[in-house]
């Protein structure tokens, strides 16, 4: 695997627009359409593809939230077509190595709807634990940086 994470540009964002979860998860996220739609008009929010090689993987959106500084991993996703293949983890890995670099921060926040199992279980064996918040209908995970 050679892995990249790559800015959304006028040459591909028509190609991770059209990255979708299973059917199943639909419920879970976003469209990227729409995400990347929000990086678009939000400056906060910063839009990235997930690619392996020059095949597009997945999707991420990152950035600080306004209203208190606190940096979020506010979307990930993985096309359906590339689950189950390990790339979830290394993704995510270099996800929050990146945030780190850019935002100089020593916690990472992200939301999970409660019955998305696979997620929590995701992000709980990169390190993000439960803080007892709630986001809407979601729960509030973060990660201590200052603990690693």
């Amino acid at each position: 695997m050679s892995l990249s994470i790559r800015e959304i540009t006028k040459k591909n964002w028509r190609q991770i627009a059209c990255l979708t979860v299973t059917e199943g998860q639909h419920s879970f996220i976003e469209s990227n359409a729409f995400s990347i739609a929000q990086s678009g008009f939000e400056p906060e929010w910063i839009s990235c593809g997930l690619y392996d090689k020059d095949i597009a993987i997945g999707y991420a959106m990152h950035g600080i939230e306004v209203e208190n500084g606190r940096i979020w991993l506010d979307r990930f996703m993985i096309d359906g077509s590339h689950q189950g293949k390990g790339y979830a983890k290394r993704f995510l890995r270099m996800l929050v190595e990146e945030m780190c670099r850019r935002y100089s921060c020593t916690r990472i926040y992200l939301s999970i709807h409660p019955e998305n199992e696979f997620a929590r279980k995701l992000y709980e064996a990169i390190g993000f634990t439960s803080n007892g918040e709630m986001d809407g209908p979601e729960e509030v995970m973060e990660l201590d940086l200052t603990h690693e």
